[in-house]
């Protein structure tokens, strides 16, 4: 999708490699999953880099944004506010996206052995649920942080899963 593309070509292959780098924009953009949030971003700050992130300066931008009537979330999917005390959604959304950062997620996405344990990583975090999770790690993967054979592990999410109803019956398990 259009989207996903300028995910890759605009975020995750524009800037430092480093690992923390990629991570940090890529989460950045999909907790949003917003092409002209990430663009506002990029007009406010020049580079979105973790080595220079300062919550305050990104929630004071996001918040004006707010206040003149913008949207800064897609509509595509819900990305449930996880619980960090900030009094807005994407407050706690960037507050995450510290904590993840902060607390190793690169050292525990290099310690994975498998695709499902990359998304096992993912899904602890709060506010991650196994669509946004698996989400996240489909496009951790189109980067050079991991690189895992995406046919062997999969979460289907809702759409795919109501057309497996459709095809196959709800009395299938798993489905």
């Amino acid at each position: 999708d259009r989207v996903s593309q300028y995910l890759i070509k605009e975020v995750i292959y524009r800037g430092n490699q480093d690992a923390d780098e990629v991570l940090f924009r890529i989460l950045l953009f999909r907790f949003f999953n917003r092409i002209t949030t990430w663009e506002l971003l990029v007009s406010a700050f020049a580079q979105l880099t973790w080595a220079t992130f300062r919550i305050d300066r990104y929630d004071e931008v996001l918040i004006k944004a707010r206040s003149r009537g913008e949207r800064i979330y897609s509509a595509a999917y819900v990305t449930p506010s996880p619980k960090f005390g900030g009094l807005r959604k994407h407050t706690n959304h960037l507050l995450l996206l510290e904590h993840m950062l902060r607390n190793g997620l690169r050292c525990k996405l290099d310690a994975s052995t498998s695709m499902a344990q990359a998304f096992d990583v993912l899904r602890g975090y709060p506010g991650l649920g196994a669509f946004l999770a698996y989400q996240l790690l489909i496009d951790i993967n189109y980067s050079t942080v991991i690189d895992f054979d995406e046919m062997d592990f999969v979460v289907p999410g809702p759409g795919a899963r109501d057309g497996l109803r459709k095809c196959f019956g709800a009395g299938r398990r798993g489905i």
